[in-house]
C-alpha cells in the first residue's frame, strides 16, 4: 500500500456553500477537489478526512476549549458551532476504507489520533487540500512538518475567505513548511 496519504480538511457546508465568501472567492474548488480526491483514490493514496466539531456548550471543558472565548472575542460572527458533517461531494467511501477524524481545534492532529494512525499504516508523505488554507489547512500542514512528515498542500484545492489571505498563506509557507503541489503533478 502507499506510504502517501491524502487528507481532507474541513470541507463542510459551513465553510463552502451558497452564502460563504469561500465560495464566492474560489467557484473552482468544488471541481477541483473532487478531481483531487478522484485522482488519489485511484493511486492508492490512504485518504482521511478531517472535520471539525466544536463543543461550545457552557459544559464543555477540556484542554482543547480554552481558545473559545477568544476567538468569539476577535471574530464575532463567525461559526463556531460546526456539525462535523461532510459535503456530499466530498464524503467518506461507505465501505469505511477512508476514515474520519474530528478535531476539537483548527489543528487535525490535536486531540484526535491522527498521528497514530499515520504511524500504523507507515505513512511517510502527506497531501492536504480543504478549507480553510490561511487556518486549518496551514495549521495541519505545520503540525505534520513538526512532526517528521513530507507535506505537500494542493493549493488549487483549498479555498479561504479571500483570495488574499489564500494567497498571504502560500507566500509564507510553501517552500517552508511544504510544497505547492498542482493537480497536474498527481496523474
Amino acid at each position: 500500500m502507499s506510504k502517501t496519504g491524502l487528507l481532507l480538511i474541513d470541507v463542510q457546508p459551513e465553510w463552502y456553500g451558497p452564502n460563504t465568501d469561500t465560495s464566492k472567492h474560489f467557484p473552482n474548488f468544488q471541481d477541483r477537489l473532487i478531481s483531487l480526491l478522484s485522482r488519489c483514490r485511484a493511486k492508492g493514496f490512504h485518504v482521511v478526512h478531517i472535520r471539525a466539531k466544536y463543543d461550545t456548550s457552557p459544559e464543555a471543558k477540556s484542554e482543547y476549549t480554552g481558545w473559545h472565548q477568544e476567538f468569539r472575542r476577535l471574530n464575532p460572527g463567525k461559526p463556531l458551532n460546526l456539525t462535523g458533517e461532510p459535503i456530499s461531494w466530498a464524503k467518506e467511501l461507505e465501505d469505511g476504507s477512508e476514515p474520519v477524524f474530528i478535531k476539537p481545534t483548527f489543528n487535525g492532529f490535536l486531540g484526535t489520533g491522527l498521528h497514530e494512525y499515520l504511524q500504523k499504516k507507515g505513512i511517510k508523505r502527506l497531501i492536504l487540500a480543504g478549507l480553510i488554507t490561511s487556518v486549518c489547512v496551514q495549521m495541519t500542514a505545520n503540525e505534520a512538518f513538526m512532526r517528521g512528515y513530507e507535506v505537500s498542500v494542493v493549493s488549487e484545492a483549498c479555498a479561504d475567505r479571500s483570495l488574499e489571505r489564500h494567497e498571504a498563506a502560500k507566500l509564507l509557507y510553501s517552500g517552508y513548511v511544504w510544497h505547492d503541489l498542482s493537480l497536474d503533478q498527481i496523474k
